[in-house]
């Protein structure tokens, strides 16, 4: 996976905040606290389409134009989860102590529980798909 930029992040933090997809105009207006000129949205935006972090979904008529409208491709977490193993952060040597690590910081049983059932139920899945 393609590292981002800071300006690239800021994007994506704004992206993944919003529950809908956003036009390039959109973007500028809700980016309060950015680092980058609204002139470099569109240098992003295409950097972005390039490193398939975000994708064209819809169109919307602005004045008499139209304006293509832009989402994440993933959620956060899938990028962090990505991120780290495509830094070979895991491993099968270091993902059980770090799995480890975190079971063992929970007292919520529900939420062991709920662990538990995602296991399962990835077990599961891969079991059918050989």
């Amino acid at each position: 996976m393609e590292t981002m930029t800071k300006s690239e992040k800021q994007l994506m933090e704004l992206l993944w905040s919003v529950d809908e997809p956003l036009t390039s105009v959109e973007i500028v207006n809700q980016s309060v606290d950015k680092t980058w000129k609204d002139s470099y949205i569109h240098i992003m935006l295409r950097s972005l389409l390039k490193k398939e972090m975000i994708k064209v979904d819809g169109v919307e008529l602005v004045c008499k134009n139209y304006a293509r409208k832009f989402a994440p491709t993933m959620t956060k977490d899938e990028y962090i989860v990505k991120t780290l193993i495509g830094e070979k952060v895991w491993s099968k040597d270091t993902v059980p102590p770090l799995l480890v690590a975190f079971v063992k910081n929970e007292a919520d049983l529900e939420m062991l529980e709920r662990f538990s059932d995602i296991i399962k139920d990835r077990k599961e899945e891969i079991v059918s798909e050989d």
